[in-house]
């Protein structure tokens, strides 16, 4: 019976989960500080060169981190962590030729607009692709305490590097310079398992990573990266857009409201789905049934949603202006057009990977490609009417909120299919 419990998914989550609170609690004392001591538009042009690199950093390894958790030999799941850190460089290395490019073929593009901050994205990119690779490697030996003194750690040498150049007035870069240096605190820990077992084998061929990248990795690459970087794409077309529409003032306001409600997704969501991915991984594994533990925590998490987006609804606007001080209540109206998509949305992502499980990442690549023709959409019809920000951000809340709850009725369709095939199989 300690046995069951120990290895209970909610054990996962739970150490996860204390963790990223206590992380985040760090995270959530700065915000309020950054906020009086850089003014909007300072904080809306960092928002709009994080979101660059956040189109970026979770394929900058192809996705193929996913594969070392889900991997069932050790020895090949450290090959596939060196093929990872390779990509990682050239992925790095890419962008940042794209950029340069970029920056010099016309004026005031997407690369251009601010100046030459542009060019900390790719070390944004290298930095934080290597954090998220090794918190799978982590997640596969369910290192879960160690993924979490880690986040700690992260986000106190951020909230330090970002408050303090606040205080010099260093501006966007030293700000951006904080998100990019603070992932390489704790980095020697995350790695140290991985280097211990690095000197006792063959390092990596190049047949051998041809053979993780092309046959292992082929149907991450042939569909969880773009349906990836569309998702991450969609995301940052809200930046981009916003900024294109109204002004680095508005996405400023826009960039504090979201941080209030992307708290329960990185309190939640991101922790719940590692948990849930390596949990599924290895039900798959051993041929056991899956649909329960999915839908046990889709109940737990679609009441945790309600109840914390509906409290949110209604306290948005003074909680804004509480939190971030004068002049951003308007924060807390932007909160309120999309309080129903996030709803919707924290309970949806707390199960990615699981079409990765069921070599169905073809229906997430479907999904993704909704989620940006509704957010091209919602843009389009703003810049021909010529609309105001909320109108945007309703229309946003729409779209997503539709193509969120299909991505998870299909998870709930994979699972009961593969549940079929087990009790088939029992018989």
């Amino acid at each position: 019976m300690r046995n069951v419990k120990s290895n209970s998914i909610w054990i996962g989550i739970i150490h996860m989960g204390l963790g990223t609170v206590l992380a985040q609690m760090i995270n959530i004392v700065a915000q309020p500080i950054l906020t009086r001591i850089f003014p909007a538009e300072t904080l809306g042009i960092y928002t709009y060169i994080i979101s660059l690199a956040t189109m970026i950093i979770p394929v900058a390894s192809l996705k193929l981190d996913m594969l070392i958790v889900s991997e069932s030999d050790d020895k090949e799941a450290q090959y596939i962590t060196d093929a990872c850190i390779i990509i990682n460089v050239f992925i790095s290395l890419i962008y940042a030729l794209v950029i340069a490019v970029g920056y010099q073929i016309t004026d005031n593009n997407i690369f251009n607009k601010y100046g030459i901050i542009i060019y900390i994205v790719p070390i944004l990119v290298f930095t934080n692709g290597l954090r998220f690779l090794f918190i799978s490697y982590l997640n596969r030996y369910k290192e879960y305490k160690t993924i979490s003194i880690i986040a700690i750690i992260r986000e106190a040498i951020r909230a330090i590097i970002q408050v303090g150049s606040g205080f010099l007035s260093l501006g966007v870069f030293s700000l951006s310079m904080g998100y990019a240096i603070s992932p390489l605190f704790g980095l020697n820990i995350q790695m140290k398992n991985y280097i211990k077992k690095l000197k006792e084998r063959p390092r990596i061929t190049a047949q051998k990573f041809k053979e993780v990248v092309l046959i292992k990795g082929k149907r991450q690459i042939l569909y969880l990266v773009p349906a990836q970087f569309i998702n991450s794409f969609s995301s940052s077309l809200v930046t981009i857009s916003i900024t294109a529409l109204f002004s680095a003032k508005v996405l400023g306001y826009y960039s504090a409201g979201a941080r209030i409600l992307d708290i329960p997704i990185v309190f939640i969501t991101s922790n719940v789905s590692k948990v849930c991915y390596q949990r599924i991984s290895e039900n798959v594994s051993n041929s056991k049934p899956v649909l329960k533990t999915l839908m046990s925590v889709i109940v737990v998490l679609s009441m945790i949603s309600v109840l914390g987006f509906g409290i949110l609804y209604f306290i948005a606007p003074r909680l804004s202006e509480i939190v971030f001080g004068k002049g951003y209540r308007i924060a807390g109206e932007y909160i309120r057009c999309l309080c129903v998509m996030y709803a919707v949305r924290l309970v949806a992502t707390s199960f990615a990977g699981v079409y990765t499980v069921f070599k169905k990442q073809n229906f997430e690549l479907i999904l993704n490609i909704l989620l940006i023709v509704s957010a091209g959409l919602s843009y389009i019809v703003c810049r021909m009417l010529e609309t105001e920000v909320t109108t945007y951000l309703k229309l946003m809340n729409m779209g997503y909120t539709v193509v969120y709850l299909l991505m998870l009725l299909g998870y709930i369709v994979v699972c009961k299919n593969y549940d079929k095939k087990v009790r088939s199989v029992d018989k």
